[in-house]
């Protein structure tokens, strides 16, 4: 126990201090966050979170950079001593190299780190090679995205700013200032191999990509996706085709797609408007609010149904406050979430932000809750 507090502190006190030299950098947030979630019988659920980040980029030479993020959490409450194996599912690691540990795991919190940026990266003319864990991002919409491959995240880990990184090797060749030829290859925790070609280049003001390879060693995939500006908003999507590498025949192919568009009005109000249709999804929910807020998201399980739609609308009410509402529907199941965010700017270095959550669908027999609600207060400071 006097160890495991020893490490608590050193991480704490370390994230105080900033050094930067021309040739290395260290940057990074300590954010403390307390969830209050009730589901469909009432009960409340308190968990409280301390969240640490650190990254650190070292320019070795002109050519060559290592890069390395470390993310370190405590967690506390209700969840940590009522879950099975809760220290498990927060500890998982989705990579080759497992760099995520569990270093306190008592009854009622638990201590974890991870590494999940490590990365050397060399750089020479227009040729770049990264290796290590890293964030290969192809994504071009903003909730879902059939592109991203390698590292899929979930809208609702809106704690993560980051995203996951995977175990690659990433090179890339720019052929000019808006064009470029990348091959990536990544090794997952089943030792199961995604290998992909992008082309990327841009024409008539809007950037394009077609991308194709092998997904996880099951399916070879054809995909693209642009961004650009039409009516003086943004309007963006993605498309990836599966075709299975065995039992080959058409009828086992599927194709997930969104469509995005965001306006931003003279008074700063912003909206946002997504759709996706996912051909790997179900008709109807099988399990409940855990398929959405805990299931293992992939590229092929991007949401747990077929149509699923999103919006979202953000106002600065002053330079320092700023309020969302987003909402998501499933119509399969009439999943509905909304979630309403306040944030106030403290300072150029803290931030202090209310998050609510509400969800609700039809009924689904045998499952754990059809309904529930939370809200979260979190405060952030980045150095």
């Amino acid at each position: 126990m006097l160890k495991n507090i020893h490490i608590i502190l050193i991480f704490i006190l370390f994230s105080t201090t900033i050094y930067s030299q021309e040739s290395w950098m260290l940057k990074g947030y300590v954010k403390g966050m307390t969830a209050m979630q009730t589901i469909e019988d009432g009960d409340i659920v308190i968990e409280n979170t301390l969240h640490n980040r650190f990254d650190m980029n070292w320019y070795i030479n002109d050519n060559l950079t290592f890069t390395a993020g470390l993310r370190n959490r405590i967690i506390a409450g209700n969840n940590v001593s009522l879950i099975p194996n809760y220290s498990d599912y927060i500890g998982r690691d989705a990579g080759y190299f497992d760099l995520s540990w569990v270093w306190a795991d008592e009854e009622s919190w638990i201590g974890i780190s991870q590494l999940d940026r490590l990365t050397i990266d060399y750089t020479v003319g227009n040729f770049q090679i990264t290796v290590g864990r890293q964030r290969i991002n192809w994504g071009q919409t903003f909730v879902w995205n059939p592109n991203d491959l390698f590292n899929t995240y979930s809208y609702f880990d809106f704690d993560y700013e980051e995203k996951p990184g995977s175990d690659a090797i990433r090179m890339q060749y720019y052929i000019g200032e808006s064009s470029k030829i990348e091959l990536s290859t990544s090794l997952n925790s089943n030792k199961e191999i995604t290998s992909l070609f992008l082309y990327r280049f841009n024409t008539h003001g809007f950037d394009i990509q077609f991308l194709g390879g092998v997904f996880t060693e099951s399916d070879y995939v054809f995909g693209g996706g642009w961004s650009g500006s039409i009516a003086g908003g943004g309007f963006s999507g993605e498309f990836t085709y599966y075709h299975p590498m065995k039992n080959n025949s058409d009828t086992n192919a599927a194709v997930t797609a969104t469509l995005h568009y965001d306006y931003t009005f003279n008074n700063s109000l912003n909206l946002q408007f997504e759709s996706l249709y996912n051909g790997f999804g179900a008709d109807e929910f099988s399990s409940g609010l855990g398929e959405v807020l805990f299931m293992d998201l992939s590229p092929k399980n991007l949401f747990p149904t077929k149509l699923a739609f999103f919006g979202s609308g953000a106002y600065n009410l002053s330079p320092l406050i700023t309020v969302m509402l987003a909402g998501m529907y499933g119509p399969e199941g009439s999943f509905l979430y909304m979630g309403p965010t306040l944030t106030y700017s403290m300072s150029n270095t803290m931030e202090l932000a209310a998050i609510g959550q509400y969800y609700t669908m039809d009924k689904v027999e045998n499952s754990l809750a059809n309904s529930g609600s939370a809200l979260f207060v979190r405060l952030k400071w980045a150095f």
